[in-house]
């Protein structure tokens, strides 16, 4: 499991004595660093009783984006620190990738889980596709600046010694192969300095890795039933217990990243029909869910596009992924639900949404407040208002 989750796609189709090589590295100098995290301390499922709930979209590496949201949801103060009490942050997943940030991002919010936590309230970092990625070794959207910050004095020395290693496993393959300049230059391309730390801290045991195995991907908070990419047909009838210590156990390598990562079988960190499936087909479903789970609502991240909170199936679902990071053109926004009631913080404004009836009306008054309304946003203003 180390090797994959340090070399990633790299190794994928490796020789035997190629994973020796590697992972008796990567053992080696795992054990020699204080690159591990804490231990994982598994998070409860389901809360009761909660006041307050903030919900927040896909972050994406995009740390000033997700301080300015922090600051408009009133979770935060100028110096960064939790003031909101015994209110509920649910970030609904997608930290990493796209944006150069990620380790900042991730800082802030272990040290706002410690302060919510003195101050009676909570916060959930739910898992989401991409920190599914970077833990497997998926990387094809890290941003470089991920690498780069993980820069020190030893990081030249972790990636000769990774290039070493590399060398020998060619040459185990090949005694005939030496490499030249044009190798060593390939190979310090496609791996920059940084690399190897980055892969070590999101590894199982790794500082970022340890940690996201601490929590859930799908949690249930009175009423309402929060998770990064959707319960698919497939999973209904699933415990949120049983679907989070899945995930998990993928995570850690304990079982074959197969089901619940699996986006080809659609997992709840990757299926999108509740956010694009036609309403009509898909509504059936949707009602099902909330039954089984007994809830009102479900709120998901992952599928960006009209950069607003937009509610689907008269107000059931909520896409919080809004798209704040710079990569997707910075529209954040939160979700505040208090006193059953189900508000927008967007552009300095708070709008109520409606439940039971079109949004046509709500996403109008967003779209006049956004001089830079996604094209998404319009064209499914136009389909509503044709549609009435």
């Amino acid at each position: 499991m180390i090797l994959g989750i340090f070399a990633g796609r790299f190794w994928k189709n490796a020789g035997n004595t190629r994973l020796v090589i590697v992972m008796n590295f990567i053992r080696v100098v795992l054990l020699c660093s204080c690159l591990y995290g804490a231990p994982a301390v598994f998070a409860q499922s389901e809360f009761l009783g909660v006041n307050r709930i903030v919900a927040i979209g896909d972050v994406h590496g995009d740390y000033d984006s997700f301080v300015e949201v922090l600051r408009e949801a009133e979770l935060i103060n100028r110096r960064r620190n939790w003031i909101a009490g015994d209110t509920h942050l649910v970030q609904v997943g997608d930290l990493p990738d796209r944006g150069p940030d990620t380790d900042r991002v991730i800082e802030l919010l272990r040290k706002l889980e410690k302060q919510a936590a003195d101050a009676g309230g909570r916060v959930h970092a739910l898992i989401g596709n991409h920190e599914a990625m970077n833990m497997l070794g998926d990387l094809r959207y890290v941003h470089p600046g991920e690498y780069s910050a993980f820069r020190s004095g030893q990081s030249r020395q972790y990636r000769n010694r990774y290039y070493e290693q590399t060398v020998l496993s060619r040459q185990a393959d090949d005694p005939d192969f030496e490499p030249d300049s044009a190798f060593r230059e390939s190979f310090e391309e496609q791996f920059p300095l940084g690399y190897v730390e980055h892969r070590f801290a999101w590894a199982p045991e790794g500082e970022f890795g340890s940690w996201v195995l601490s929590h859930n991907a799908v949690i249930k908070i009175d009423r309402y039933l929060f998770l990064h990419g959707g319960l698919s047909p497939a999973l209904l009838g699933s415990s949120l217990e049983d679907i989070n210590s899945q995930i998990r156990n993928e995570l850690a390598g304990k079982h074959t990243a197969e089901i619940m990562l699996s986006e080809a079988q659609d997992g709840p960190l990757w299926y999108r029909g509740l956010a694009q499936n036609p309403e009509a087909e898909e509504a059936a479903h949707v009602d099902a869910v909330l039954k089984f789970y007994e809830v009102d609502h479900i709120i998901l991240g992952h599928t960006p596009g009209t950069g607003v909170i937009l509610p689907r199936f008269d107000g059931k679902v909520l896409i919080v992924d809004t798209g704040m990071s710079s990569y997707y053109g910075s529209h954040g926004a939160s979700l505040l639900i208090e006193n059953d009631q189900l508000t927008a913080l967007q552009q300095g404004e708070r709008l109520r949404i409606p439940e039971g009836r079109s949004p046509l009306e709500y996403l109008q008054r967003l779209s006049d407040l956004k001089p830079d309304a996604p094209a998404a946003l319009r064209r499914l203003i136009d389909d509503l208002a044709q549609a009435n």
